[in-house]
């Protein structure tokens, strides 16, 4: 079970679950309308209109030219329209920006990609190590650091506040917290596990990303965004007011209004807030990367693209027909905000939605804009057509014949994982299929060990079960996931 992105975001294996393995259209029943004239405002019109959130504003970037897209109200209590000019938190997209301010500063000669983080901090934080291991500034950018998730640490809320009031907590907790507090606490905090090793989401960690680029620069955070970001592509100051007028107001994932994300605490990590015309001009530079550091956070860090990497944030992977793409996603207590981009292809997607709930969906979303401009493609949609003829009875098979058709299928961790979610509450056994494969095809995966072992609970293998989540356990201790279900299953009668 993995890392959240924001409080408000689901867990990723279950995010991916809800992502279609070829088209979108399971997410999207409105997708086989969409064959209109402007097959994507229609599949914008039915994210709204089918509950998803109460209004969400897209843009498109292909060939150089952004079209956008907006449907719903900005606040349901005064029911005025979503713009591409409305003003939304973009939540995690925002370590996107911080670490490309490290970015320059590598490109700069003011620090290396591999320096140790306490080369550039005050002394005193011996605690930064594990087992003789340092925190590198590439452990920061590719979410491998080991540090915990929220400085100020807020996870105590989650057994002594109730549901409905965890955010509200939350947000007076962050709105309480002085930035000038980060470094000495800091210094107290202790690391999850080696550094380097395992990619997990932390907050924590891009605020230090932060606190390294004004130390690097002698700026203020919010002057180096503006000095690197958005003065030079045109964007508005993602850390400053917005005019009520154009600020969207959040809803949490039972409809109610949230608490808004928009203290200095939280800033480099999620607290951004920008457009759609904003997010479609930093999108666009993306695409054309034509300034050094962009093109820098491009490169791997962590990890492969044939199976899924990290660079300085962005996931890179590759589409099920080949195509490299860089995606990231961000969730607040009230707002879902996701973006890709294909190189090669000259296109990228915005969506930003006013729903907590969103997030999933919006990748979806955007995935089914994709499939609409450019067809899903051809191997995948022959694949999940060939397992479900057979019964998923050899997958391995069903997928060697499907590649001998189609060379350019590639099948990623991920997505076969999101299928066998997709299939495990009708048909344990199918699932338990893909996730096998998977745990064969990447061995070192602890994710696919632990899906594993839950497909194998559900056939009802309990010392199968168990066997996997040990596994797991071997290739992550801190799966704290696997430790639950062990226990669980050596209890059950």
């Amino acid at each position: 079970m993995q890392h959240s992105n924001q409080p408000a975001d689901l867990n990723r294996r279950r995010l991916l679950a809800l992502v279609p393995a070829a088209t979108g259209v399971a997410l999207l029943p409105g997708i086989a309308r969409a064959a209109a004239a402007d097959p994507v405002q229609a599949l914008v019109d039915d994210f709204v209109r089918s509950g998803k959130a109460p209004g969400v504003s897209v843009a498109v970037i292909r060939d150089g030219s952004t079209r956008f897209y907006n449907a719903g109200v900005l606040s349901r209590a005064t029911n005025a329209p979503v713009t591409e000019h409305s003003v939304h938190e973009i939540g995690s997209i925002s370590k996107t920006f911080t670490s490309l301010l490290l970015a320059h500063a590598i490109g700069e000669g003011r620090a290396r990609i591999d320096d140790d983080v306490r080369k550039h901090l005050p002394p005193g934080y011996d605690n930064l190590v594990r087992d003789g291991r340092p925190i590198r500034i590439a452990d920061l950018v590719t979410t491998t650091s080991a540090l915990q998730d929220n400085l100020p640490d807020w996870s105590g809320f989650l057994s002594k506040v109730p549901p409905e009031q965890l955010f509200a907590e939350v947000s007076k907790l962050l709105r309480g917290y002085d930035p000038a507090r980060f470094l000495p606490d800091l210094k107290t905090v202790t690391l999850l596990d080696v550094p380097g090793r395992v990619p997990r989401h932390s907050n924590t960690a891009s605020q230090l990303q932060a606190v390294l680029a004004e130390r690097l620069y002698g700026q203020p955070y919010d002057a180096l965004l503006a000095r690197f970001v958005e003065k030079p592509l045109g964007m508005r100051a993602g850390g400053g007011p917005v005019p009520p007028a154009l600020l969207a107001t959040g809803y949490n994932s039972k409809g109610a209004e949230a608490p808004p994300l928009d203290t200095p605490a939280i800033r480099a990590a999620g607290g951004l807030r920008y457009s759609a015309v904003d997010m479609a001009r930093y999108v666009a530079a993306q695409i054309a990367a034509r300034d050094p550091a962009i093109a820098r956070t491009h490169q791997p860090l962590f990890g492969t693209p044939e199976t899924s990497a990290i660079g300085f944030h962005w996931v890179i992977a590759r589409t099920a027909d080949s195509q490299t793409y860089l995606r990231h996603s961000g969730g607040t207590f009230g707002q879902s905000s996701y973006c890709d981009f294909y190189p090669a292809r000259r296109y990228g997607a915005v969506v930003l939605a006013n729903s907590a709930s969103a997030q999933n969906t919006g990748q979806a979303l955007a995935d089914a804009i994709h499939a609409a401009l450019f067809g899903p493609p051809r191997g995948l949609k022959a694949l999940e057509a060939a397992l479900e003829q057979s019964g998923y009875a050899d997958v391995a098979g069903t997928i060697a014949a499907t590649r001998a058709r189609f060379p350019e299928l590639h099948l990623t961790e991920d997505r076969m994982i999101a299928w066998g979610y997709r299939l495990l509450a009708a048909s344990p056994k199918a699932a338990r299929s893909i996730f096998a494969w998977a745990a064969a095809q990447f061995p070192d995966s602890w994710n696919a060990h632990d899906s594993l072992a839950e497909a194998i609970a559900a056939t009802g293998d309990k010392p199968g079960a168990i066997a996997e989540y040990r596994r797991s356990l071997v290739l992550n201790p801190a799966n704290d996931n696997a430790t639950r279900m062990i226990e669980k299953l050596e209890k059950a009668p």
